[in-house]
């Protein structure tokens, strides 16, 4: 009885509110004191810039064999339910593929779109469309030997930098640029845990932050207007138990977050040239956190370990909220994601049935509860704006198809 009454409701279109829950792993909202020096690089030892024999040439990256070991094959998973949601036909789009791990959209602004993700043959894919162009094109082949899902953004137009963690556990970079088009796959050095972050901050300035194997945070920065482009590798410290995530509101601002391995939320901020300490933000994280920017405010959004989504804001001048409840029933092991334009935030998750909830911010307040939007979605969401003001989310399915939601 309860399924129907569920399903009934979704199919008329109504917003489903997922109230906050008790759980018997609380979440603990304060900072709590620890005994490691988060602000003090460690030694590297030789554990993130070694000399390493046993990592791939940048031959066989651009020219992986055809044939190579792959990750097994998924059930196919049912139909995505059109009538879950938003409830009109057709708004979930599939667009085809054979991923794993999460799809990674973005923009380089006005009408162009790209997502790309990792195939189970290990390699890079990517589409592409401009809405005045028509669809979508079809899946061009980035070549690569992954080993997670990449992350991309542009700092102008016609530009992308696409980052990603190699299967011989390098960070490994390519980028698009006018006129010339995809360059080579190029290797950053280093060996790194998790996937990559990167944001840019400005139209010149692009970077790349992974953790190491020993915990500790590193940054890399690429800048236009230098010879050769990129900086060294900076150590910048802590005891991180997830990948980072990096965002900035503009021009000579960045911020990092992370989960600890004391699972608390943590953060750093670079401003007025120089970084500042990590804080710690408290909290109790299920997973890495979700983070966005603008105007010298700041959101962090992470999954609980009571399984609800957890949220606190930070305002230049004011310093950082509360942590805020948000409910709702998060899948184990999903992270949340959110975008921003203009004020306008849109927060996903994907919930412990596969489907994938919105929460909106607008005029400064939330929407009452999460709203259904459908679909059969196996990791976390992904979720990108661009043509001034869209906003979509994409999801990839048990049977590997990346599907889109608009």
């Amino acid at each position: 009885m309860l399924l129907q009454l569920t399903l009934l409701l979704a199919s008329t279109g109504q917003v489903l509110s997922i109230p906050p829950r008790g759980s018997c792993q609380p979440f603990h909202p304060e900072p709590r004191s620890t005994h490691l020096d988060w602000n003090t690089p460690r030694p590297d030892d030789g554990g993130f810039l070694a000399n390493r024999t046993d990592v791939h040439t940048e031959e066989f990256f651009n020219n992986p064999p055809i044939k190579r070991s792959s990750l097994p094959a998924q059930s196919v998973s049912a139909p995505l339910n059109p009538l879950l949601g938003r409830a009109t036909p057709g708004q979930w789009e599939n667009l085809n593929g054979n991923a794993i791990y999460h799809a990674a959209p973005a923009s380089w602004g006005g009408s162009r779109l790209d997502v790309f993700y990792m195939h189970r043959d290990r390699k890079c894919k990517y589409k592409s469309r401009d809405r005045y162009d028509g669809g979508w094109s079809d899946w061009n082949d980035l070549g690569g030997s992954l080993d997670g899902p990449p992350a991309c953004c542009s700092r102008k137009n016609d530009n992308y930098h696409v980052f990603c963690k190699g299967t011989d556990n390098q960070p490994w970079h390519r980028s698009y640029n006018p006129g010339s088009g995809w360059g080579p796959w190029q290797s950053m050095g280093g060996t790194m845990k998790h996937y990559p972050s990167t944001c840019s901050c400005g139209s010149k300035h692009v970077g790349i932050y992974v953790t190491a194997p020993d915990g500790q945070c590193w940054h890399r920065r690429y800048d236009e207007d230098r010879s050769g482009g990129w900086y060294s590798w900076e150590n910048m410290g802590g005891f991180l138990d997830s990948a980072p995530k990096a965002v900035t509101w503009g021009e000579g601002h960045t911020s990092v977050y992370c989960k600890g391995d004391d699972g608390q939320a943590w953060h750093k901020k670079y401003e007025n040239n120089a970084w500042g300490d990590w804080e710690s933000l408290g909290g109790s994280l299920d997973g890495e956190p979700a983070a966005c920017a603008w105007d010298g405010r700041m959101h962090i959004f992470v999954k609980g370990t009571d399984g609800a989504c957890w949220h606190k804001a930070y305002r230049k001048g004011s310093g950082w909220g509360s942590w805020e409840n948000m409910g709702g029933k998060l899948k184990p092991g999903r992270a949340p994601d959110v975008v921003v334009w203009k004020g306008k935030m849109e927060l996903y998750i994907t919930g412990d049935d596969n489907a994938v909830y919105r929460r909106v911010w607008e005029n400064d307040k939330w929407t009452p509860g999460w709203e259904n939007m459908g679909g059969n979605v196996d990791w976390k969401p992904s979720a990108v704006t661009w043509d001034d003001g869209r906003y979509e989310v994409y999801g990839t399915a048990s049977d590997g198809s990346c599907r889109r939601c608009y």
